[in-house]
């Protein structure tokens, strides 16, 4: 964590104060150009009889000033004139850093190792190797400047290749430093906003799932208390006696509803105690409960039942659940369906066939919430669903889904 804030505090810099990064280097020309401006006025006077043997001077002290500034931002540039200046001091000598006997000012010469750091450091990475190159040039030109070669000139050759080697190196690893806090920063940065995306994504799919399961369960009990309420108004004048019995499936189905929406609430918090999610054993009553509502359904199961987990249950259920309620609610007059379990497979194929007044299927959509809601279920649960009109039935309609068994789901 000290890291990520270290590498959080690096990105804040480099966003805040690009503008006082930029200035360094100006900063460190001009203080470069006015230390030695004040240090060498007396020897270097700019009056007339000396301009011939001052004024180069100047210019040459200018000259790596403004290389100092702009390496930065114009490293190819400031190369240039880095190279100007250098061989200017070359072919006139009264332009020379510590040249004339009694010099003081051959301390100059770490101009050009300031413009070999920034330079290595801030040239684009194609020009590197001619950034190297420029470094060498400035150590082989710089101790002969202003004087003729002796045998102290080679090895203050020898120490200026040191030095402009090192100041290259300083400005290349510097940079490779500066890169790599950057990397990692961003690195840093874009961990936590993939683990923010992680978790927002988390609580959609929860927020999905929960939506989901109320819809299941509202949409069932709702459209059995609607049918039973329907059916007692329209019988209540010619059988009085029905309309209790209406009350009465009104009353259990949504007593049911009330407990699948406690328990789903429950597993919010915790587990739940004392209460079971509907699994395939709860299919039959389903189906019952579908009936006192009023469509004719019924039941085939073929085989022998082969373990399921708690989830691939209650995905089954739920299937079955919405394909009965959808009957029931867009079959129009006098619904019928059959619901077909057959486990004679590697794995559980379930078939829902419904039929009903034609031309009621129009307003039922692949689009709506509870289709989509079966084809995820079957997908989650390691299976596939389909589900469509069925042509060969009047106002028919069939869902079909099958969902592979524990054993058969763990040995792919």
């Amino acid at each position: 964590m000290r890291l990520l804030r270290q590498h959080h505090s690096v990105m804040r810099m480099v966003k805040l104060f690009p503008v006082a990064q930029r200035s360094i280097e100006p900063v460190i020309a001009i203080a470069f150009f006015l230390f030695w401006a004040f240090a060498e006025v007396g020897r270097h006077q700019l009056v007339a009889g000396t301009l011939r043997y001052t004024l180069p001077w100047w210019a040459a002290l200018l000259g790596l000033s403004f290389a100092i500034a702009i390496c930065r931002i114009w490293p190819m540039i400031a190369m240039g004139v880095s190279i100007v200046v250098a061989v200017g001091q070359l072919l006139v000598p009264a332009a020379a850093f510590g040249a004339g006997y009694g010099s003081t000012d051959w301390p100059m010469a770490v101009g050009f190792l300031l413009v070999v750091i920034g330079v290595s450091a801030f040239i684009p990475s194609r020009w590197r190797a001619l950034s190297f190159a420029f470094a060498i040039a400035l150590a082989v030109s710089t101790p002969f400047a202003g004087g003729p070669i002796t045998l102290d000139s080679l090895f203050v050759l020898a120490t200026s290749l040191l030095a402009f080697v090192c100041a290259w190196l300083l400005g290349f690893f510097g940079r490779a430093w500066q890169q790599k806090l950057r990397s990692e920063a961003l690195l840093a940065q874009t961990t936590d906003e993939l683990r923010s995306a992680e978790v927002d994504l988390l609580v959609s799919q929860e927020r999905d799932r929960i939506a989901q399961d109320v819809h299941d369960i509202m949409a069932h009990s709702l459209s059995v208390i609607i049918a039973q309420a329907d059916g007692a108004r329209f019988v209540a004048p010619a059988r009085p006696e029905a309309v209790s019995e209406s009350l009465e499936n009104i009353a259990a189905s949504a007593r049911t509803s009330l407990t699948e929406v406690r328990m789903l609430i429950q597993t919010l918090v915790a587990d739940p105690i004392g209460h079971s999610t509907p699994t395939v054993d709860d299919v039959g009553e389903l189906v019952e409960r579908m009936r006192t509502a009023g469509l004719a359904v019924e039941l085939e199961q073929f085989g022998d039942a082969d373990p399921l987990t708690r989830a691939q249950e209650l995905a089954v259920y739920r299937i079955v659940q919405e394909s009965l309620t959808n009957a029931l609610k867009h079959a129009g007059t006098e619904p019928s369906a059959r619901v077909s379990l057959d486990w004679r497979g590697q794995g559980l194929a379930i078939a829902v066939t419904s039929s009903g007044t034609p031309g009621e299927r129009e307003t039922q959509t692949t689009k709506s919430r509870g289709l989509y809601g079966m084809h995820e279920r079957a997908r989650l649960a390691g299976g596939w669903l389909t589900a469509g009109i069925d042509d060969d039935v009047p106002g028919g309609y069939v869902v079909t889904a099958f969902i592979p068994t524990a054993a058969v789901g763990q040995a792919s």
